[in-house]
C-alpha cells in the first residue's frame, strides 16, 4: 500500500468519525500537535541546511526611510481669477447739448478735482443772463422804491407787492441761469488722469456722448465671480493673497464684501478684493489677476507627505512597519484622505498621529517586505 492510498483511508476514517462531538475534538488535537511536529521539523531543517549553504533561506530586505505624521494647523487654498475695477474709471459727459468751444487737457494729462477740462459754447445762454440781469437792476430799483413808500403808509399795498414779486421773479431766473451756466463747463470729479478724450474741439456734444475717460487708480478693487460651491467658504475680512502678474511675489490682502445672490446664467456668486496701495499703480482696469483663498482649515489636522498614499481596489492606503519573527515587515494601513495642498494630505481616519509611515523606498514595497530602515 502507498502513501497515497493510505492517506485516503484517513480521511475516509476521520470523515466516518466526524460526526460526534468528542470525534470532532480530538481529530483537531491531533492536527494541532502533527501541525507542531511539521513546524518543528520545518525549522530544523532550515538550520541544516543554512549550515550547508550560506545563501539558502536569505531574506531580501527593501532599504526605506520612515516618518512620523505631522498634527499641525492645516489651510487648504484655491487659486481664483479676479477681474480689476475701479470707482474712479469713469465716463464724463456733457449736461447740455452744445458745440465744444475748448478742451484744455489731452490723453494723459493728471488733473485735480475741480479743474476744468472743457466748455461748450454757450454765447446764446450769457446773452439771456446779460438781458435778465439788466431787467433785475430796474425791478430792483422798482421793488426799492415801492417798498420805501410803502413802510411809509404811501402807496397801495398791491403796486408794492406786485413789485416785490416780478423782482423775485427775475431774481430767481438769474440765479438759475448762472447755474445752467455751470454745466457748460466740463469738470473733473476727482483727481486723476485722462484716460481718452472722444472729442474734437467745434465738434457737438450730447449728454449720450461722452467727451473724457478719467481714471484715478486709488480706488481699484478686484472682482471674483466665485462658483456656488464655495458658499460659506469665505468671510468678509479674510485674510487672501493677490499674485503679481508674471511674479512668484504675493501680495496680502483682504475680502471687502461677499454677493448673497447667485447668478443664473454661470451659477457664481461675487467677492469684492481690496487691492492695497503698493499695487495700485500697478493695475489696470479689466486686468485679470489671480487671487489664493483659504476654504479649509483644521487647527489640528494629521498630516503626512501627499506622495506615500496610494490606491487600490479597497480604497487609499500607506505603509506602516511593525515587527514580525525578529525582524520588521512592511504593513499596510487603510486611510481616509481629506484635503490635500501644498504636498500635503489631510488624513480623516485611519491614523492617530502616532504611527510610523515608510516614506522614501514605499514604491518598492508590498504587504509583509521585509524592510530595513536606513538613517538619512
Amino acid at each position: 500500500m502507498n502513501k497515497y492510498t493510505l492517506l485516503l483511508l484517513i480521511l475516509i476514517l476521520s470523515s466516518c468519525d466526524s460526526n460526534t462531538l468528542d470525534s470532532k475534538k480530538d481529530r483537531l488535537d491531533k492536527l494541532n500537535n502533527s501541525l507542531l511536529d511539521i513546524e518543528l521539523e520545518i525549522k530544523n531543517l532550515e538550520e541544516e541546511i543554512e549550515l550547508l549553504d550560506s545563501g539558502f533561506n536569505k531574506k531580501n530586505y527593501v532599504y526605506i526611510s520612515t516618518i512620523s505624521p505631522d498634527v499641525n494647523k492645516f489651510f487648504h487654498k484655491v487659486q481664483l481669477r479676479g477681474t480689476v475695477f475701479s470707482r474712479r474709471n469713469v465716463l464724463l459727459n456733457s449736461e447740455m447739448i452744445g458745440r465744444l468751444k475748448r478742451i484744455y487737457v489731452k490723453e494723459g494729462d493728471s488733473v485735480i478735482k475741480g479743474q476744468i477740462l472743457a466748455e461748450i459754447n454757450s454765447d446764446v445762454l450769457i446773452n439771456s443772463i446779460l438781458e435778465i440781469k439788466t431787467n433785475l437792476e430796474l425791478f430792483k430799483v422798482i421793488y426799492e422804491r415801492q417798498k420805501n413808500l410803502w413802510e411809509n403808509n404811501i402807496g397801495s399795498e398791491i403796486e408794492y407787492l406786485k413789485s416785490k414779486s416780478n423782482y423775485d421773479v427775475f431774481l430767481k431766473r438769474f440765479e438759475t441761469n448762472k447755474i445752467q451756466l455751470l454745466k457748460y463747463k466740463i469738470v473733473s470729479p476727482f483727481s486723476g488722469m485722462i484716460d481718452k478724450v472722444f472729442l474734437n474741439e467745434g465738434e457737438m456734444s450730447f449728454p449720450a456722448a461722452p467727451i473724457f475717460r478719467i481714471f484715478s487708480g486709488e480706488d481699484s478693487y478686484l472682482n471674483i465671480d466665485a462658483s456656488e460651491a464655495y458658499i460659506g467658504k469665505f468671510n468678509i475680512k479674510d485674510n487672501v493673497d493677490i499674485v503679481i502678474p508674471n511674479s512668484d511675489t504675493k501680495v496680502e490682502s483682504k475680502i471687502l464684501s461677499i454677493g448673497q445672490v447667485i447668478d443664473v446664467q454661470n451659477r457664481s456668486f461675487s467677492i469684492e478684493i481690496n487691492i492695497p496701495e503698493s499695487l495700485q499703480e500697478l493695475v489696470k482696469p479689466n486686468q485679470l489677476m489671480v487671487v489664493e483663498m483659504v476654504d479649509y482649515s483644521n487647527p489640528n489636522a494629521i498630516l503626512i507627505p501627499s506622495n506615500v498614499i496610494y490606491s487600490d481596489d479597497t480604497g487609499e492606503y500607506v505603509f506602516g512597519t511593525k515587527e514580525f519573527d525578529g525582524t520588521i515587515i512592511a504593513k499596510k494601513i487603510s486611510v481616509i484622505v481629506g484635503k490635500s495642498y501644498n504636498y500635503k494630505s489631510e488624513i480623516l481616519e485611519g491614523l492617530d498621529g502616532s504611527e510610523i509611515i515608510i516614506d522614501k523606498g514605499s514604491t518598492e514595497v508590498i504587504e509583509g517586505a521585509y524592510v530595513q530602515i536606513i538613517k538619512d
